[in-house]
């Protein structure tokens, strides 16, 4: 998720009498007992096989500006539906302290996302390096892995993952995005001479 503006006019969606297996219900919504990655995948996955919730809420945006609607928040996640015009994209960016999980309903989307590397004395690299707790410190050589995801395919990622999204194709896609917990920060990265640079620290209520 980018930090452009998002669109929290759209109210919050309780997911009621729907019966969902990642979790449990609290008061007609859906709490995750245990944030996982595996857990957010089993979220999309269910709140995509029920359009009923959000297709009549979907839209698109303008220009770079893609469409997003919060469809429901709690303390131990969110979740969000996003729209997206060919050539839009998120830029890259981690999560804070969520783990997540999206997968598309509509189309195709391109992620690349970035590991450490280390540079060896004959200039290559080899996987490694970062920080002890598997996050990538500003500064350190990175690596791009780019991969495909098409309609039904689910995406999963762990704390401290670093990545961009976008709508390289030729046509617009449509996808759903669960963060646990709630996302509260973001920063938002460049990769300069192939090392991890960051570029702003957001946060929720302030910058989107």
């Amino acid at each position: 998720m980018s930090a452009t503006s998002l669109n929290f006019s759209d109210t919050s969606v309780p997911f009621t009498s729907v019966p969902f297996t990642a979790g449990r219900h609290a008061g007609g919504r859906f709490t995750v007992d245990v944030p996982s990655v595996a857990s957010a995948a089993a979220l999309v996955r269910r709140i995509a096989a029920e359009p009923r919730l959000w297709q009549d809420r979907l839209r698109f945006g303008h220009g770079d500006e893609r469409w997003y609607a919060r469809l429901d928040v709690d303390p131990d996640h969110e979740v969000w539906l996003i729209g997206w015009l060919p050539g839009q994209g998120t830029g890259l960016h981690d999560h804070g302290e969520a783990l997540g999980a999206f997968t598309v309903v509509r189309g195709v989307l391109t992620e690349t996302s970035v590991t450490p590397a280390t540079v060896t004395p004959a200039g290559g690299t080899t996987v490694g390096g970062g920080t002890a707790g598997g996050g990538i410190r500003p500064g350190t050589v990175v690596r791009p892995t780019r991969r495909h995801f098409a309609a039904g395919q689910v995406r999963g990622f762990g704390y401290e993952h670093v990545h961009d999204v976008a709508n390289s194709g030729a046509v617009p896609a449509v996808s759903i995005h669960a963060y646990a917990p709630e996302l509260t920060a973001m920063t938002r990265y460049a990769v300069v001479d192939r090392r991890l640079t960051v570029l702003s620290s957001d946060r929720a209520g302030v910058d989107w």
